[in-house]
């Protein structure tokens, strides 16, 4: 009796917790929806759902009020759920933004109804608003910020593949309210990057590189050309992108503009596959080495080189492509080491500028060696290939490519190579004589000198004038410190290598693929001393790859790839042999080959398919290798954990029957 009294009592207790515990539980969901409502558990590697402390100080640094216009048609949520559930991630950080801006600023939300004011103020502010019938019915999804002085910035368009750079491109637009004058940044380029001509003067469609675009919203671009004689005034970093033919005296105006404490971010390349590969180039027929650009005299100034006659590729960092193998007849999976995707492995942690980089695209790139201590002059890598780096003669990219070539003649190098670098410190010039002197004129021009008229003799002196004011204020050496990044590779700013382009509506928008622009974006923000935004790029990662996993498959391609080479190697003597013993002969030399060599021809042909079925094996037994592994990983993702699950269920309840049993033999011993 007493134990099912106890029973009962148990019973009872266990009902009276079930209810109290729902009561605590509707409790508890009303009191956090009331109290916690912004209070968000970042459980994510880097944070990528809090607001970073840039942000925070971006907010803290407003002096005047701004106001943030959010634009949201709720027809969206009920039509596209999943963006309904983004829209809520960005009201969310909209509200984060304005909580701890102490007021400073005022976060507005609307819901733009067709034929509404709120639908009218959208367009006046340039929103894009996007038909979703035929009936015209356009929803909007954007924000604008306006300040106290009317200036406008805007996000279009919300675009869900931008979700990791949402706290930066919210916190770009609080930014530039509160700092609406622009750094003006010069610009020396040998490739369109800026559009066509018709697209610069607002008559055609805007063909602008997309990373010249995003240069555009945050610095007052100044084109500088390439024979120009000086840097403009208020330009305190000059971007060079390609630069080729560029005159002495452009050379000595940028030489002298470093050591008066300008900034310099320089991307070369000995090969350009963008530009190798643009129809009107080669409709030109430019020679193979007209795709090359170099900065070699102020280069050398500063201790460096671009390695002459050579490219970087890395086995380790190469892309995977498909190739047809030598013989033509099938596809091969291999990792092409001139197409390079570098991860964090190979991006400096010590730099702001590369700090928070996860992906770097590069294609074809070279490689900055030291020639020698330069004193003053600190060089410091930013980018580099990994321990697999090497190289590759830059002449089997001039020309039909054979990327089984390219790898097969990959040097592996001693050490990783330079992609990527600072210089800092303090240099000396270049031009050691001097500004280069205006050309003297030649003995024909000097009679024609006494008939020039006066204004031409003018000009005559105006220039005379100027090179010795230039002499006047020549620097041996650094007035200033020095800050020049150099970039061994041009393509890695081409839209293709760091992002996806599509269409929304009557625009266009990009799903970004790696961290190119927010390297060249970092560069420019760093050097004119606005890199309060810097960190807030690329916060999450593109790619999170199992190492291991990568390791091993490089490990079991490893084994076969010397054997492959060994084999094509083999095959294509046999071939060349066979090809020179089957040309059409002349009577005479039939007689003799039917007679002679006979026997060579068919010992020959049962080598090239002995060597072709030899090759088939290697190159099947790699792909087993490989889908093996595959088949292990996919057993482990899919089983393992599972059954790992089941055993821990089995297990609690075996603890849990073994309690009752243990209870129930004490209520009976009672």
């Amino acid at each position: 009796m007493a134990a099912m009294e106890r029973s009962r009592q148990r019973s009872l207790f266990a009902r009276l917790a079930l209810v109290l515990l729902a009561v605590l539980f509707v409790a508890g969901v009303a009191l956090s929806d009331r109290l916690l409502r912004h209070a968000r558990l970042d459980l994510t590697e880097e944070g990528a759902y809090t607001l970073a402390e840039d942000s925070r100080r971006v907010v803290s640094e407003i002096d005047e009020p701004i106001v943030l216009r959010f634009y949201f048609s709720s027809r969206i949520s009920r039509e596209i759920p999943q963006v309904g559930v983004y829209a809520r991630h960005v009201r969310d950080l909209l509200e984060e933004f304005a909580a701890v801006s102490d007021g400073r600023i005022e976060l507005q939300v609307f819901d733009p109804e067709p034929f509404t004011d709120a639908e009218d103020r959208a367009d006046s502010f340039g929103l894009q608003g996007l038909p979703v019938d035929r009936t015209g019915e356009r929803v909007f999804f954007g924000l604008a910020g306006t300040n106290s002085i009317d200036d406008v910035e805007l996000i279009p368009f919300f675009d869900e593949t931008r979700e990791r750079d949402l706290e930066y491109d919210i916190a770009r637009i609080v930014h530039s309210l509160a700092n609406p004058e622009r750094p003006a940044v010069g610009l020396i380029t040998g490739l369109p990057i800026a559009g066509s001509p018709m697209s610069q003067s607002g008559r055609g469609q805007n063909d602008a590189w997309a990373i010249y675009n995003l240069l555009l919203a945050s610095v007052d671009v100044r084109q500088i050309i390439s024979t120009a004689t000086s840097v403009p005034e208020g330009v305190g970093v000059v971007v060079l992108v390609h630069p080729k033919r560029l005159t002495d005296e452009t050379l000595y105006a940028l030489d002298q503009f470093v050591l008066r404490g300008g900034k310099l971010l320089v991307f070369v390349d000995p090969h350009s596959e963008g530009e190798a590969q643009h129809p009107d180039i080669r409709r030109r027929g430019m020679p193979p080495e007209g795709f090359a650009s170099n900065l070699e005299r102020l280069f050398e100034a500063w201790g460096i080189e671009l390695a002459p006659g050579e490219l970087a590729g890395d086995s380790g960092f190469g892309r995977r492509v498909q190739v047809p193998d030598r013989s033509r007849t099938r596809l091969m999976a291999v990792d092409y080491p001139l197409w390079l995707g570098i991860d964090r492995k190979g991006i400096s942690r010590a730099d702001s500028v590369s700090a928070e980089l996860s992906l770097l695209n590069i294609a074809s790139p070279g490689h900055f060696r030291t020639t020698g201590e330069v004193a003053g002059v600190e060089v410091t890598p930013l980018v580099t290939t990994s321990d697999d780096g090497g190289t590759v003669p830059v002449s089997l990219v001039q020309g039909p490519i054979d990327p089984l070539a390219i790898v097969h003649a990959f040097e592996p190098a001693e050490k990783p190579l330079v992609l990527a670098a600072r210089l800092t410190g303090e240099a000396a010039t270049a031009f050691p004589d001097g500004p280069p002197e205006p050309e003297a004129p030649e003995e024909d021009d000097r009679a024609a000198d006494s008939a020039k008229d006066g204004g031409d003799k003018e000009e005559d002196e105006e220039e005379r004038a100027a090179w010795e004011a230039l002499k006047a204020a020549h620097l041996e050496r650094s007035s200033a410190p020095m800050d020049v990044i150099a970039v061994a590779d041009v393509d890695m700013l081409a839209d293709p290598m760091w992002m996806v382009e599509g269409a929304m509506g009557d625009g266009r928008i990009g799903q970004v693929l790696s961290d190119n622009a927010a390297f060249f974006l970092n560069a420019v923000e760093n050097m004119t001393g606005r890199d309060d935004l810097v960190s807030l790029r690329s916060r999450g990662s593109f790619q999170r790859p199992f190492t291991l996993v990568e390791d091993i498959r490089r490990e079991a391609e490893s084994k076969h790839r010397a054997k492959e080479k060994e084999l094509l190697d083999r095959l294509e003597e046999a071939l060349r042999r066979l090809n020179e013993l089957e040309r059409d002969p002349s009577a005479e030399q039939q007689v003799v080959l039917t007679t002679a060599q006979t026997g060579s021809l068919k010992t020959l042909r049962a080598d090239v398919v002995r060597l072709r079925r030899e090759l088939r094996d290697v190159q099947h037994r790699l792909r087993q290798d490989v889908e093996a592994l595959t088949s292990q990983l996919e057993v482990v993702n899919i089983a393992l954990v599972p059954a790992l699950v089941a055993l821990f269920a089995i297990v609690l309840a075996y603890a849990r029957r073994a309690r009752r049993r243990r209870a129930q033999e004490g209520g009976r011993g009672a």
